[in-house]
């Protein structure tokens, strides 16, 4: 018992006396919300979604998950976190007869740095991603080996609440394949969003737009962009976590790797599934 009371006092004289530490300044493990929104309009975010092409005969999925390890929030008024971020895209293409097998799969899987003051946050990742024939596939048309690694740094000012813009710049570290590829990337949008409205069983809803942005080297020059237009419902209003049910366009090339040298529009219907 005093060997406790030892250890415990011992602590608590560190903890005040230690150079640099103020009592305004906490460290979270594991918080519950991480300090960059993430972006709804960029279909290679991290979240889980289904998507059918209403065009095309095809379904896309993907199951993703960003984890927020660290937030440390100084007496400056700043936030600062760490986590990791992974994800698999897949998109299953119809070859009649209620049958759709696996046409491609993309796999993700990055770490990142975020900082938040105010209606600004900041986010930069390294990130890796490669992409892979379904099995249907795998001996008709030729394999690429796509595998590359960036560099991301992105910038978001959020408006009172329903107005975002957000834009950055990425860096390819590794191409595979095509090495001499433009390296340098861009990326912008904006988000708009109603006001709230009681939704199902006192739940809350409101309308949202997307655009987003891309813009690569690649294939000789690619924009690639998004739109959707679609409800958002949640729990509380305050809740980080939301359903999203959307109309979506999209039109550039195609966003797997084993054919981004392929042309791809497309409208679609999904629901997606926000942490």
């Amino acid at each position: 018992m005093k060997k406790n009371l030892f250890i415990i006092l011992v602590l608590t004289v560190l903890s005040i006396t230690t150079p640099g530490l103020s009592a305004a300044e906490t460290w979270d493990f594991l918080p519950a919300e991480p300090l960059f929104d993430p972006i709804i309009g960029d279909l290679r975010e991290t979240h889980d979604n289904l998507t059918v092409q209403t065009d095309q005969s095809r379904f896309e999925g993907a199951v993703g998950q960003g984890i927020e390890f660290l937030q440390w929030r100084p007496d400056d008024g700043t936030s600062w976190g760490w986590g990791i971020e992974g994800a698999s895209y897949i998109e299953l293409d119809s070859i009649g007869s209620s049958m759709f097998p696996e046409r491609v799969s993309d796999w993700l899987f990055g770490t990142y740095f975020s900082m938040k003051s105010d209606d600004l946050s900041f986010r930069l990742q390294y990130l890796h991603v490669s992409s892979h024939l379904g099995d249907e596939l795998f001996y008709t048309i030729p394999r690429i080996i796509y595998s590359r690694e960036s560099l991301r740094l992105t910038a978001s000012c959020d408006l009172s609440g329903s107005f975002r813009l957000y834009g950055g710049l990425g860096y390819w570290t590794h191409l595979s394949l095509n090495p001499d590829d433009p390296r340098i990337f861009g990326h912008a949008g904006l988000e708009l969003y109603t006001s709230f409205f009681p939704f199902i069983i006192g739940t809350s809803g409101r309308g949202y737009f997307s655009y987003d942005l891309q813009i690569f080297g690649e294939a000789g020059g690619v924009t690639d962009q998004t739109f959707q237009a679609g409800l958002q419902w949640k729990w509380k209003k305050d809740s980080h976590q939301s359903i999203r049910m959307a109309l979506l366009y999209y039109l550039g090339n195609s966003q797997y790797g084993q054919f981004y040298q392929m042309n791809d529009n497309h409208w679609g219907l999904g629901i997606f599934f926000d942490p």
